[in-house]
């Protein structure tokens, strides 16, 4: 029951931080308040992860926050923002996995816009839809 609400909660999230940043190339600070407030009462109530997992999966949104800043926006405050959200849900684990099977369909998905002429090296592509992407692929898989 429980890891049913995590993934509900982690779908709600992503789905409309995606059409956020499809449509307007940002992420809402307020929507990610709002759930790190609802993940730490999901946390309180279920303990899905370790205290250190989860301290780890919030670090990992936290070195895109410091990578974001180091690079003047190279990779989007908002992504870093939302990956410290996810971490409070899944922990290190599951954010690294996320974040790493996210980069490999940006990476992917990148290619073959370069391979068909739609993009080239320096397009920017919104980030989020393929944390959604991710986190699809590993809630059901």
């Amino acid at each position: 029951m429980e890891q049913w609400l995590i993934r509900i909660l982690l779908e709600m999230l992503l789905a409309v931080s995606s059409w956020l940043d499809i449509r307007k190339r940002q992420v809402s600070v307020k929507l990610l308040l709002l759930f790190a407030l609802v993940g730490i009462g999901v946390y309180v109530y279920v303990q899905p992860v370790s205290l250190l997992s989860l301290a780890g999966g919030i670090a990992i949104g936290g070195i895109l926050l410091l990578v974001s800043k180091l690079t003047n926006g190279g990779i989007g405050m908002g992504d870093g923002g939302l990956l410290c959200v996810t971490g409070i849900y899944i922990g290190f684990y599951g954010n690294i996995t996320l974040l790493f099977s996210a980069l490999l369909l940006a990476a992917v998905w990148s290619v073959l816009l370069i391979i068909i002429k739609k993009a080239g090296k320096k397009t920017e592509i919104p980030f989020v839809p393929f944390l959604l992407a991710a986190y699809t692929g590993m809630a059901f898989l």
